[in-house]
């Protein structure tokens, strides 16, 4: 029965990773579905693990801190996600997904540990704050559409010949 809850807390891991992930498979970055599936993946793996083990060391009466496992997750995702990053003289390139790869395995450990609202929650703000640059380009696109519509209402009216007193327009341009 037990094991049916740690599958169970697998694929959620699975799930909510591949929501991440393929976003990130859309927009054609370094880390895409599969490489952040596996991270979440792990993430969970490693959460897991210490719950397996508390049986064992009962029984040879073994104590050990189950935050070290997890600690150590993070510092290896984070050596992970650093090597994401390449940079140059003028700009860094692939912050965002480095991000993405230390955030997901945060959700990775709250469904190892079951919780799954907070997991769910977390997905949800990833998905949107990377869909963020997206929307700030249409807004930029949107907005530039609008100020060249207003550009060639204004320059109509400019351009348009006063008509004589007496006359149409019609009349004063001919």
């Amino acid at each position: 029965m037990i094991e049916l809850i740690y599958i169970g807390r697998l694929l959620v891991s699975l799930f909510l990773s591949f929501i991440v992930g393929y976003e990130r498979e859309q927009q054609d970055k370094s880390a895409g579905m599969r490489t952040i599936m596996l991270i979440g993946l792990g993430a969970t793996i490693f959460t897991l693990l210490p719950f397996l083990l508390l049986p064992i060391a009962k029984q040879m009466d073994f104590s050990f801190d189950f935050s070290r496992i997890i600690s150590y997750t993070i510092a290896g995702v984070g050596f992970l996600a650093g090597m994401v990053v390449v940079g140059d003289k003028r700009k860094l390139k692939g912050v965002t997904t480095s991000a993405c790869i230390w955030s997901i395995v945060g959700v990775g450990i709250l469904c190892g540990i079951g919780s799954f609202l907070l997991a769910i929650i977390s997905t949800v703000f990833i998905y949107f704050i990377l869909k963020l640059k997206y929307l700030r380009i249409k807004i930029k696109i949107l907005t530039k559409k609008k100020i060249s519509k207003k550009l060639k209402k204004t320059s109509r009216k400019k351009s348009r010949p006063k008509p004589e007193q007496g006359k149409t327009i019609t009349e004063g341009v001919l």
